[in-house]
């Protein structure tokens, strides 16, 4: 009888403990899936291929004018696998059910949002270095065939020899915010045609969020004693992320380009489970996922790296 209860206890305790943790995960507040488009994944990876635009309207002369498009720039999502784990020893589970045991799940639950945050603000933490390429614990998560950082001076078609930039070093103030939201307004395609950018997301760390409210918020222009209307009023959402490391670059969205373009997939979602040992009296608990994250163009952002 007492081997018996030993060996269940752990199933007898995950209802409770998964509870718990599913609970503690909702209530994390999260960036993640306001700015990334958050999609489900059947295959072991996922493959964006664009192709180039078509070109204007032709006059019609008794023969419809036929247009082609070129082969651009591949981007690969290659998913890899997360997970944590800890152990509860019986005794511990005997003396104390649901007090100890209970901030287990909880910080585990804290530790899985707070690395699916770390992820995302990576890629705008990284937005200025590197070559297209996401990298994790030695894995490759993102692959993009442009090879440029996602927010560069130099993105280039394989249509054409124009050279297009998305990123500024200027601080964050209201004529900056308005020559970043004119440069996006003149964004290109592949085919050196506008594409009509709406920036209307304004990302900031911490560090910016008064100015960055300030901004955006205030009907009269910022310490101005005119008091001429602000042009940024209320055209911008305001999205403040703690987890962005540099704590003066800033960025500008188009949020309905940014869920094209800017993509988290869950091959496989967040999940908790728990296992036992009969030997030892020890139940183990963990969580699992399998994700891959990046972007596939890079014309829904402009950023701002401040020296």
């Amino acid at each position: 009888m007492g081997v018996a209860v030993s060996g269940s206890f752990g199933d007898l305790l995950t209802p409770g403990l998964r509870k718990i943790y599913s609970d503690q995960f909702k209530a994390m507040p999260e960036m993640r899936s306001l700015i990334f488009s958050v999609q489900s994944s059947k295959t072991s990876y996922e493959k964006d291929s664009s192709i180039g635009s078509f070109g204007d309207m032709q006059a019609f002369k008794g023969e419809i004018s036929y247009d082609s498009v070129d082969q651009q720039y591949d981007v690969t999502y290659t998913h890899v696998e997360l997970a944590k784990g800890f152990k509860v020893e019986r005794k511990l589970m005997d003396d104390d059910l649901y007090g100890v045991i209970s901030r287990r799940p909880q910080g585990l639950a804290i530790s899985a949002a707070r690395t699916f945050e770390k992820h995302g603000a990576s890629v705008f933490n990284d937005a200025f270095s590197g070559s297209g390429t996401i990298t994790l614990n030695g894995e490759t998560v993102l692959s993009n065939s442009e090879s440029l950082s996602l927010c560069n001076t130099s993105h280039t078609s394989t249509s054409n020899s124009a050279v297009q930039s998305n990123k500024g070093t200027s601080a964050l103030s209201g004529p900056a915010l308005e020559t970043v939201r004119k440069a996006m307004a003149a964004f290109k395609d592949y085919n050196n045609q506008y594409i009509s950018v709406q920036p209307d997301l304004l990302i900031v760390p911490r560090n910016l969020e008064e100015k960055a409210w300030t901004l955006i918020a205030t009907k009269g222009i910022v310490d101005s004693a005119d008091n001429n209307a602000n042009f940024h009023f209320g055209r911008y959402k305001l999205a403040v992320w703690d987890f962005m490391d540099d704590t003066d670059n800033w960025f500008v969205v188009d949020s309905a380009m940014a869920k094209m373009f800017l993509n988290w997939f869950d091959r496989i979602p967040l999940e908790f489970f728990q296992d036992k040992s009969f030997d030892t009296l020890i139940s183990k608990f963990a969580n699992y996922a399998r994700i891959s994250y990046g972007w596939s163009d890079w014309r829904f952002i402009h950023g701002s790296q401040v020296s």
